[in-house]
């Protein structure tokens, strides 16, 4: 795998990102997400924006019946640095992802630890307590 290929063993976990997003399907929404990045749709429907892979999973919680909202939603997209990736970076490349989605018509809400360890510099920060207001 080269260095800048993101795997098992090369990403920071420290700097994945979830984003929970109301869309019913993965492909109309990796399409959707896609034209509005500008980038081109990978296989298996992954999307490399910046310094993040960007991919679809279902939501396990979905239909748990748990009493916040988003984690009802049928979409995960999992944001996941390349390695090597700074924090600056993938902060700002998760926001703006996170944008892209809200523009492509999708109510998304991020679930990442981006907030806590970037603090007070706002890249993600605002993002984040933006979509639970």
């Amino acid at each position: 795998m080269e260095d800048s290929m993101i795997g098992a063993a090369g990403a920071d976990i420290d700097l994945d990102c979830q984003i929970y997003v109301a869309a019913p399907s993965r492909n109309r929404l990796m399409e959707r997400l896609a034209a509005a990045l500008n980038v081109s749709l990978g296989p298996d429907c992954v999307i490399s924006y910046g310094c993040i892979e960007v991919t679809w999973e279902h939501n396990d919680y979905e239909g748990t019946g748990a009493h916040v909202e988003f984690l009802n939603w049928h979409s995960l997209l999992v944001c996941q640095p390349r390695r090597g990736a700074s924090t600056t970076a993938v902060a700002s490349d998760t926001a703006t992802v996170l944008d892209a989605v809200r523009e492509a018509g999708y109510r998304a809400v991020p679930d990442c630890d981006l907030a806590v360890s970037f603090g007070s510099s706002g890249v993600v920060w605002g993002q984040c307590s933006q979509a639970l207001d």
